[in-house]
């Protein structure tokens, strides 16, 4: 498929066949109709072999009868899904570079319908020519004034900067039909993704200096590493990407061994890509409407951090606003005592002064809001104001007119060095002459508490990811061992659980440390080997078959003696033979016992079928899956980004040091995650899945030590 394609002959053709073209209503005519209600400056060529004239416009009967000295740059096809593959030879034959096919019957029906999918898209990239669809509802470029799309456009779309992509064309005719006042530059419905798919959209927007912000509602990804690059561009020259991603439910992980793979669903993984390549990733449509609103104006004045001011009129509203906030990224930081004591002075003296502010005052909002709202864009603890306003339509005009003081000073405190942006509570719309008081102000005035919320919250995160960006990539890569080209052709072969040995060999050689151990194959090798290490011991029987040795009751630990050794070791032969009467025993393991304090984590890899490798931390042993607790990133990850994750685990008290314990030894955890990380990106497609489970991390400067690893590798 052609890379950094231009598609102007499809989003902005000179010229439009509508094959298909009615006068009935329907597709065939609401395209036509939907080019001149956009001003279409082109040329429109009805093509229908029933008319002979549509719309006052000369109709042909094919495209072959349409005259060769009439340019044609896209074809718009209205008709069934079996006449699709024929239309596009005759177009490809006349040289017309781009096409849209309405129909559905394709691949989204069954293995048929997958064959004519298939026969499209050979048609298309053996000529070289772009296409839209199929089963799909077109597109709308507002702001050059042209679009295929077969319904009617909705008189209340406005022009602007933000662009959107999506898999589904009822959401396209959603956002189309909101009313929401939001200004695109272009929609479009790539449907089913035949030949040009998402990511060759959000390229082309990322050229097009007329986008400010990009939207797009993605079902799945067709290219995942085309994706990747174009997020990754997108960060670098500051064009925000927001996405609706569906498909939280969790991977099914039947031929996964590990407990990692249990751990991380595909959509975590999607999640912990998006945090990486700082996309914004939002919960629906409104949540995506609003953040978009709140981007496209504010551009690139975005929060230096975290702490937001905000005011309002109203106690419960605060309230309202504190409780859903409760788990947002950003606070409503103590306000200094010099704004304090300023507030107070502003406002009467009955008047709560604090953050969230309620600015009633005495009712006088023309004079109470700007002296208010002057304080908190002042305020050194603060980085955005947040006004809160409900203004919804249909108001009574003194109502209308005194909220209007509340916008000016919102546009007011707007001209000075702080974001600010207003919303209102409600999401039923909002009043045109507040909203247009705050519009000519740049101000971007939502709506709904939840989305307002969440859309400064996407903000705050969006702006600390690029600050932190450059430093976070500071030395990324961790150490790689000099051997790990051997490694990797060791691990040639068809996809296998790893003897325990060899994987261990594959961490120490990445700086993982283990402890001292012993594979015995006899009561008396492993009273010997205990005797060396010094009582009490553990006991594992091992076997490729078995990974789970606990799930299995193939572990003792503490074994105090050697009459108690000798009695565990048979108890462990006899317990193989009950719950995998056909596994092969490797030996019974014989390993030193950790010593006390030392606090269990697992550290994983799981392999994404799209993305790759992805890296798990969580409180380890055999509760892990049952809390839940544990943080994703994709490797390679740098220290900080491991400390990060460390510090974003709810059991992290446990490893700070709990009721009078000593904290863990963090440092060596989050050495030993930039390592692992490391490993998954050396040993690439070769590395399924790995389990530490548990990495003990010892008190003090003690290190990590691994007693239990299970690795799952080779060639699929």
């Amino acid at each position: 498929m052609m890379k950094e394609k231009d598609l102007s002959p499809l989003l902005n053709p000179a010229s439009i066949a509508v094959v298909g073209a009615s006068e009935k209503p329907g597709a065939g005519s609401f395209v036509i109709d939907n080019l001149r209600r956009l001003g279409y400056q082109g040329r429109i060529i009805p093509v229908n072999p029933r008319y002979t004239d549509l719309f006052g416009l000369k109709t042909y009967a094919s495209l072959k009868d349409v005259p060769d000295d009439i340019p044609i740059d896209c074809v718009a096809i209205l008709l069934g899904h079996s006449h699709v593959p024929s239309i596009l030879e005759e177009a490809a034959g006349r040289g017309i570079r781009a096409a849209w096919a309405f129909a559905s019957g394709f691949a989204e029906t069954g293995q048929q319908g997958a064959e004519r999918q298939k026969r499209l898209r050979e048609i298309c990239l053996d000529r070289g020519m772009m296409f839209c669809g199929p089963n799909c509802v077109g597109f709308v470029n507002l702001l050059d004034g042209v679009g295929t799309f077969s319904a009617p456009l909705s008189p209340t779309l406005q022009r602007g900067g933000i662009a959107v992509v999506a898999q589904s064309g009822s959401v396209i005719l959603a956002l189309v039909n909101s009313n929401r006042g939001l200004g695109f530059s272009t929609l479009v419905s790539s449907g089913n993704e035949a030949v040009l798919d998402a990511v060759d959209y959000m390229a082309h927007f990322l050229d097009d200096p007329r986008t400010k912000v990009i939207a797009a509602f993605i079902e799945g990804f067709r290219r995942p590493e085309a994706f990747v690059r174009v997020c990754e561009r997108a960060f670098d020259i500051g064009k925000p990407i927001i996405v609706v991603k569906v498909g939280r439910s969790e991977l099914a992980q039947r031929t996964v061994i590990t407990h990692t793979g249990a751990l991380a669903g595909s959509d975590d993984v999607q999640e912990a890509l998006f945090r990486k390549l700082g996309v914004i990733r939002v919960n629906d449509l409104d949540e995506l409407m609003e953040t978009a609103e709140a981007f496209v104006h504010l551009g690139r004045r975005l929060p230096r951090g975290n702490r937001v001011g905000a005011i309002t009129v109203s106690g419960g509203e605060i309230g309202l606003m504190g409780d859903l906030a409760r788990d947002l990224c950003f606070t409503f930081p103590e306000l200094s005592e010099a704004s304090k004591q300023e507030l107070r002075r502003r406002l009467p003296p009955y008047s709560a002064v604090g953050n969230p502010l309620d600015a009633w005052g005495s009712g006088d909002l023309a004079a109470a809001y700007p002296a208010c709202l002057e304080v908190l864009v002042e305020e050194e603890n603060i980085d955005l104001v947040a006004v809160s306003q409900d203004a919804p339509p249909g108001m009574a005009e003194t109502q209308v007119n005194q909220y209007a003081e509340v916008a000016r000073a919102a546009v007011q405190a707007a001209s000075g060095n702080k974001p600010v942006l207003a919303f209102s509570h409600v999401s039923g719309g909002l009043d045109p002459f507040i909203r247009g008081i705050l519009e000519k102000g740049n101000v971007p005035f939502l709506q709904g508490t939840r989305e307002s919320l969440s859309a400064i919250h996407h903000l705050v995160r969006y702006a600390e990811c690029r600050r932190t960006r450059a430093k976070a990539q500071e030395g990324v890569a961790g150490s790689s061992p000099a051997s790990f080209e051997a490694v990797l052709k060791e691990l040639d072969g068809e996809k296998r659980v790893m003897p325990y040995g060899r994987s261990m060999a594959i961490l120490s050689a990445y700086g993982i440390k283990g402890v001292r151990e012993a594979l015995t194959q006899s009561s008396d090798e492993a009273a010997k080997a205990a005797e060396a290490m010094g009582y009490p011991v553990a006991l594992k029987a091992l076997s490729p078959l078995i990974p789970h040795k606990s799930d299995a009751g193939l572990l003792k630990l503490n074994v105090k003696d050697q009459a108690d050794l000798r009695a565990c070791f048979e108890s462990l032969k006899q317990r193989l033979g009950q719950v995998a009467p056909h596994a092969a025993l490797e030996g019974i393991l014989v390993q030193e016992m950790v010593p006390a304090g030392a606090t269990e984590v697992l550290v994983g890899i799981f392999r994404d079928p799209s993305f790759g490798p992805a890296l798990v931390l969580g409180t380890g042993g055999v509760l892990v899956e049952l809390f839940q607790d544990r943080c994703i990133r994709i490797p390679p990850v740098t220290l900080g980004e491991a400390k990060d994750m460390i510090a974003s685990l709810r059991g992290k008290a446990l490893l700070e040091g709990y009721r009078g314990k000593e904290g863990a030894d963090t440092d060596s955890l989050a050495q030993a995650l930039v390592q692992v990380g490391q490993m998954a990106c050396d040993l690439r497609d070769r590395l399924f899945s790995l389990d530490l489970n548990p990495l003990m991390v010892l008190p003090g400067q003690g290190g990590v030590r691994a007693v239990d690893v299970v690795m799952e590798a080779g060639v699929a």
